[in-house]
């Protein structure tokens, strides 16, 4: 895992998955993201699981407009109007939000990422932001 901080957009998992994300015009790619972590019953991979977090943050960043968790580029994509005819600003529902809390929570009970910041001096720093990024999504539920 190639990481610099332990905030969910510093890894290079997540770097990529912007990259995806600016070029989307829908919240596929966060649905996906998404879906990924919750629909896995086998080992729950890093990389799938360091791009879900990203997606749970995005959902946040939409739901509330606070956008100081995100990156510039993913604040710029959720301020950017979307649409071939309307062009309007994504949403986000109850089911994002809901979808959030539920993989962020399964990454956090176990998955190949909480191992290797576990092996971290990180590891509650980590943990405290997910457990963070849960009660901010349950707010808005």
């Amino acid at each position: 895992m190639g990481a610099w901080g332990h905030k969910n957009f510093e890894n290079d998992d997540a770097g990529d998955w912007v990259y995806d994300l600016e070029k989307s015009k829908d919240k596929s790619v966060i649905h996906q993201a998404l879906d990924t972590v919750l629909n896995n019953q086998e080992y729950l991979e890093a990389p799938d699981c360091c791009v879900a977090l990203a997606a749970a943050e995005v959902v946040y960043a939409g739901k509330t407009s606070d956008h100081s968790r995100v990156s510039e580029d993913v604040s710029a994509w959720l301020n950017r109007k979307h649409g071939f005819i309307k062009k309007k600003a994504i949403t986000f529902d109850s089911e994002d939000v809901s979808k959030s809390i539920q993989a962020v929570g399964k990454i956090l009970d176990s998955s190949e990422l909480k191992e290797l910041w576990e092996e971290s001096d990180d590891f509650q720093s980590w943990v405290d932001l997910q457990i963070e990024l849960i009660a901010n999504l349950e707010e808005r539920a």
